[in-house]
């Protein structure tokens, strides 16, 4: 069946595919990069941590390593052999991060974003998750020579909206309790990827509380 030390959840009741690979690639990618593999029980424990326990963060044990690689390392070892990567996407995604983080330029922190939530007043008393998403976008270039105020609605270049998304991603933010309106939050290196090795940005987001 497999080494259990790198075998996928669901190989565990017999079921295996190309995601099941996947999985074992991230275990093995996981080690590499860390020196130890993502798991370290024994016997039933080690099959108990293959399907429900999280590995400890590659960077908290090699904080040298590009977040992003530590994200896509996230991604080979999902539960759901759905949210993992194909092999073709494998092979884009270390290509883009190797040039990101060890291409010939020098390492560039990505840049702050901005984002706004919009709580009632319970939520704001007692704290909760929010889902936050944050865009970086462009101007279109079919706009950029136009000057009247209408180029964005006519746009036909992005759907009418006038911009390029460049990034998009949704965080789940914790807001603390008793939080007020107009109070801002910031999130480190929750913003922009950085490239060639550098950090990502920052995430503020302003919190509005309804009346």
């Amino acid at each position: 069946m497999g080494t259990p030390a790198y075998m996928a959840p669901e190989a565990f009741s017999g079921t295996f595919g190309p995601c099941s690979d996947m999985y074992s690639l991230g275990c093995v990618l996981y080690e590499m990069l860390t020196g130890r593999r993502p798991f370290t029980g024994t016997s039933w424990h080690l099959i108990n941590q293959h399907l429900h326990e999280q590995a400890p963060p590659l960077r908290s044990l090699r904080p040298d390593v590009p977040v992003d690689l530590e994200t896509f390392t996230g991604q080979l070892l999902a539960k759901d052999p759905a949210d993992r990567p194909t092999s073709g996407q494998v092979r884009s995604a270390l290509n883009l991060i190797h040039d990101r983080a060890f291409g010939d330029s020098a390492p560039r922190r990505g840049e702050d974003v901005s984002g706004h939530v919009t709580v009632g007043p319970a939520e704001a008393r007692r704290g909760a998750i929010i889902p936050v998403r944050v865009t970086k976008g462009k101007p279109c270039p079919a706009c950029a020579t136009r000057t009247d105020e209408t180029a964005a609605q006519s746009c036909a270049t992005y759907e009418g909206e006038g911009r390029l998304i460049q990034w998009q991603h949704t965080h789940r933010v914790r807001l603390p309790s008793g939080i007020e309106d107009g109070q801002k939050i910031r999130l480190r290196e929750r913003g922009t990827p950085g490239t060639h090795g550098g950090a990502p940005g920052d995430l503020y987001v302003t919190v509005h509380v309804t009346s």
